[in-house]
């Protein structure tokens, strides 16, 4: 394949080897070549078809939705018009343009961070996109075609293929121009640094970020990294830079929090927070810190909103919550309350009721203690887009829909086919006997409202019931689940 370089960088025109002869000819693109460019993966193959004179654009689709393309045309002839709007780049604000006909066999490749567009210069032409991300229509942007700024020379495409009058829909004539243009595309790769790789969360968004395309990650372990070493948390963070900080470590056994691990809770939940905060304030990242819904005592009649006092009841609870205030020492942080969490990289509720099915014919669940469970497979989405953007603050984060510990065990047995048969009991019932001062206290509503995500223009997680299907079929896949 021939690539040829345009004004912009990043940015080329393709031309296929095409073998032929008097039937016609054969071309291809292999995905090593496309990955070469820095295309992702092929994630959608769309058609477009216009009439002469039609403009569509200049169109993107924000982070960390962004879209990389590679366009053609298949039917009748186009002038692709791509703008780069990343703001690090030397030819940010600059525009090309470039003829595509099915027989010059021509293709654009347009880099991630770019706009993209083109006007159609015959009737019935047929115009394809390859795209490597997700459509997501309520992350669609656009700059005005006609930006003053931009200085396309429009009057001189116009005149040169004869065309009267530009037609554009109603969308792409009142779009902003580039300098109101709120996005933050760069060239330059973002990095990421995770803790707490080894738990379900953190692995779950080191997929998601490689589903994204992003690959500058730094993710030490517990061995490489010891949150608690103040100096070595520093050093670590200040040398690799990171523009987003996800902090997933923390203690999270909460019985054992209660006694012999309470100093050990403590050090790693608030010290070790501490650390990374400060350290994310020196090289100014933006930090995501998970808290959880321990934070409240669970009294509310109603759903907890991110504006209730917390009340923890618990030194796990106590200490996600002293973590939250270190963290909102950080400007550009993002605190998310999540609960019940479940993954396929660690222990949880799901695996465990699957497990004791296989040699139990009943087991006791409490029924009065009312949430909503969390597939970090779903939260990572959520957390990977919340951070692309500056719309800090504390959210309310988990799957939708509520149930009790037992409904959710009811659930997971019926869905899975397993014969296992749940018995609802309250908590106090459920410990009966227990020495209850190594017992931490479980809020009994942790029903949180979303409000303020969907407000804030997020996405709302999936039900919890559709997100253990999911699971479930993750864990089939994994084979630690063995359906009947």
């Amino acid at each position: 394949m021939k690539k040829t370089e345009t004004n912009l960088l990043d940015c080329y025109i393709l031309e296929p080897q095409r073998f032929g002869d008097e039937r016609g000819y054969f071309e291809s693109v292999t995905k090593e070549q496309l990955k070469e460019l820095g295309f992702n993966e092929i994630y959608q193959v769309s058609n477009s078809k216009s009439g002469k004179g039609i403009v569509r654009g200049l169109h993107f689709q924000k982070d960390p939705y962004c879209q990389a393309k590679v366009v053609r045309c298949h039917r009748g002839a186009v002038l692709d018009v791509v703008v780069d709007i990343r703001k690090d780049s030397e030819t940010y604000g600059k525009w090309t343009s470039v003829e595509l006909t099915p027989e010059n066999g021509r293709m654009l490749y347009v880099p991630r961070g770019f706009a993209h567009g083109f006007i159609s210069l015959k009737d019935d032409t047929l115009f394809e996109y390859y795209v490597d991300n997700k459509y997501m229509p309520r992350l669609e942007g656009g700059i005005l075609w006609n930006d003053p700024e931009l200085k396309i020379n429009w009057d001189e495409i116009f005149k040169k293929y004869d065309i009267k009058e530009p037609v554009l829909s109603a969308k792409d004539k009142d779009r902003c121009t580039l300098k109101e243009c709120d996005v933050e595309f760069t060239r330059k790769p973002k990095k990421f640094f995770i803790t707490g790789i080894t738990g379900q969360l953190g692995h779950d968004l080191v997929r998601e970020l490689h589903d994204r395309g992003e690959y500058d990650i730094y993710a030490p372990s517990i061995d490489e990294l010891d949150i608690t070493n103040r100096e070595q948390v520093m050093n670590y963070i200040k040398e690799y830079n990171p523009d987003v900080i996800f902090h997933c470590a923390a203690w999270t056994a909460v019985d054992k929090a209660e006694t012999e691990a309470k100093e050990l809770c403590e050090k790693i939940n608030i010290e070790g927070t501490k650390n990374i905060v400060d350290a994310s304030i020196e090289v100014g990242a933006k930090i995501v810190y998970m808290s959880t819904d321990y934070v409240f005592d669970g009294e509310k009649e109603g759903l907890y909103t991110e504006e209730d006092t917390p009340n923890p009841k618990s030194v796990y609870g106590t200490t996600k919550y002293k973590g939250e205030e270190e963290v909102r020492r950080n400007p550009n942080h993002f605190i998310t309350r999540i609960s019940w969490v479940f993954g396929i990289n660690g222990n949880n509720f799901i695996k465990t009721m699957l497990k004791l099915s296989d040699n139990h014919k009943q087991l006791t669940v409490v029924d009065d203690q009312v949430g909503s469970p969390t597939y970090t497979v779903d939260l990572s989405k959520l957390l990977v887009e919340m951070s692309t953007t500056n719309k800090y603050g504390t959210y309310n984060v988990n799957n939708e829909g509520y149930c009790s510990w037992a409904e959710f065990a009811k659930y997971i047995m019926e869905s899975n086919n397993k014969e296992t048969e749940i018995i609802p009991v309250s908590t106090e019932k459920y410990y009966e006997g227990k020495d209850m001062s190594k017992v931490a206290y479980r809020p009994r509503n942790s029903k949180l409202d979303k409000t303020k995500l969907q407000e804030a223009g997020f996405e709302l997680l999936p039900t919890w019931q559709y997100a253990t299907d999911r699971y479930c079929k993750e864990l089939e896949k994994a084979k630690i689940l063995k359906r009947k």
